[in-house]
């Protein structure tokens, strides 16, 4: 009888292993955007949120904590439930004055994002100051490019094409 208590359970503890991982149990769905939006702000109540509307229709969410570090999110739909999701690794400009990184929406959009400190514009290399097209982002204090595509910031001569439909700082009472 032990023997096969400790199968079933050995069994069981597979069997969730292998379960499907279209739901994330950890993510939190809701009815509306709206309701999505606002539990993603309570999620942060101390970071700075700027929400970015792209011309392919994704709505993303970078987000500024602690000592200039910056995490995209987006929303995600499945069947009228909305979720927002991460969408990159934490990107720290705590020892430089830019960074970069790539990544993929659940809308299937591919993007590279550049962002720079307040006043640091003047700072980047020729090639990356007039390759990049920047736009203002939480209040003015750092700027963005957003770009479709997978863009390496030395790999092509020609401009890329910026994704920014509109941007807007948002806080928790605002939604």
């Amino acid at each position: 009888m032990r023997i096969q208590y400790v199968l079933l359970v050995i069994f069981l503890t597979f069997l969730v292993g292998c379960e499907s991982q279209d739901y994330n149990a950890e993510q939190d769905v809701f009815q509306t955007k709206e309701a999505a939006i606002k539990h993603f702000l309570d999620e942060f109540p101390r970071s700075d949120i700027e929400h970015v509307k792209t011309t392919d229709d994704d709505e993303l969410f970078i987000v500024r904590s602690g000592n200039h570090q910056y995490d995209v999110y987006g929303m995600e739909n499945e069947h009228n439930r909305y979720s927002i999701v991460k969408l990159t690794a934490t990107l720290s400009l705590h020892n430089t004055i830019a960074g970069s990184a790539e990544f993929h929406t659940p809308m299937g959009n591919d993007y590279t994002y550049l962002v720079v400190k307040q006043n640091n514009h003047d700072k980047l290399p020729h090639d990356t100051r007039t390759k990049f097209e920047m736009s203002p982002i939480l209040s003015g204090d750092a700027e963005l490019s957003l770009n479709q595509g997978h863009i390496g910031v030395k790999s092509q001569s020609i401009m890329p094409t910026n994704v920014i439909k509109s941007t807007e700082t948002i806080v928790s009472q605002g939604i």
